[in-house]
């Protein structure tokens, strides 16, 4: 069976490596990767209940994320001022640090969606937030009801982004606001490291969007008022470096939370990010594509 983008619905694609066994192919037309063939979300379910000790992404779930923070309110704000301030629910919640930030900035109907159970009973302690541990494809949710849907860090993880999507459309409210997080494929490590990024880590990570991608798949799902741009430089990429985090041991996952933790506890650090995000915005060299989309108004 030939290779087909599930974001612009190419059959035009090439070979560009296999990493741990996994081919991924880069389309022709909007320049995402994708890994092909995909596993199954029960495949991939299993795999996160039963690794979750020892993948590389159990770093993002904890720690510090203040180097988010400035991302995450703008993020709210564009939200509130289209869709209010209604009930949120974020898809991939983690431990729970964006819902107690969007907390924080007022809202008070929030929900979760975390499949590894250990995980999500952090995020329920933290919040006090209502904390689905069932795939998102499954979980029984009301049609029309949430004003903003989050998934950060997340898309990249699931192996149906169009029916994701689509499920996400009839979720929303009319006038809702989807908001997604994810890895660039342009962004400056990729470009750099290729398929030696930390990030190329199948089968967790199946798709690396593009804008132009992203843009195809939003629109293909009937989203309106799509907006793309790319910010951040990935810590973990370039503190490799400093600290041994080139494995996926617990000694290294805690080596890395360390050297990130220190960073971002300092107000220089953080000072430098934001100046540092005015020229990858600009440059589309961020590691971060963020993108906001809106179901019409009826």
């Amino acid at each position: 069976m030939k290779a087909i983008c599930q974001l612009c619905d190419s059959d035009r694609s090439r070979l560009a490596f296999v990493k741990n066994g996994y081919a991924h192919f880069a389309c022709c037309d909007c320049g995402s990767l994708y890994v092909y063939p995909r596993p199954s979300s029960a495949e991939l379910l299993e795999f996160y209940r039963l690794e979750q000790g020892n993948h590389l992404s159990q770093s993002c779930w904890q720690e510090s994320h203040k180097h988010s923070w400035d991302l995450w309110k703008h993020t709210l704000q564009v939200a509130r001022n289209k869709a209010g301030s209604g009930r949120l629910l974020d898809i991939g919640c983690g431990s729970g640090e964006f819902l107690r930030f969007a907390q924080k900035m007022g809202w008070r109907d929030v929900e979760g969606i975390e499949v590894i159970p250990e995980i999500a009973d952090i995020a329920g302690q933290l919040t006090g937030a209502k904390i689905y541990t069932s795939d998102f494809l499954e979980t029984p949710l009301a049609e029309n009801s949430y004003a903003v849907i989050t998934l950060w860090d997340v898309i990249e993880h699931l192996s149906n982004v169009p029916m994701v999507l689509e499920r996400i459309f009839s979720l929303l409210k009319p006038g809702g606001i989807v908001i997604i997080g994810t890895v660039n494929q342009q962004g400056i490590s990729m470009r750099f490291f290729k398929e030696k990024s930390l990030t190329v880590m199948p089968p967790e990570h199946l798709t690396f969007f593009t804008s132009k991608g992203m843009r195809q798949a939003l629109k293909n799902q009937h989203f309106t008022g799509i907006m793309c741009w790319s910010c951040m430089i990935y810590l973990r990429e370039w503190t490799r470096f400093l600290s041994r985090t080139t494995s996926n041991n617990t000694g290294d996952i805690k080596d890395y939370a360390n050297v990130r933790s220190t960073l971002t506890d300092s107000s220089l650090f953080l000072q430098l990010i934001r100046v540092t995000n005015v020229g990858l915005k600009i440059t589309n060299l961020g590691d971060e594509l963020v993108a906001t989309a809106q179901k019409g108004k009826l």
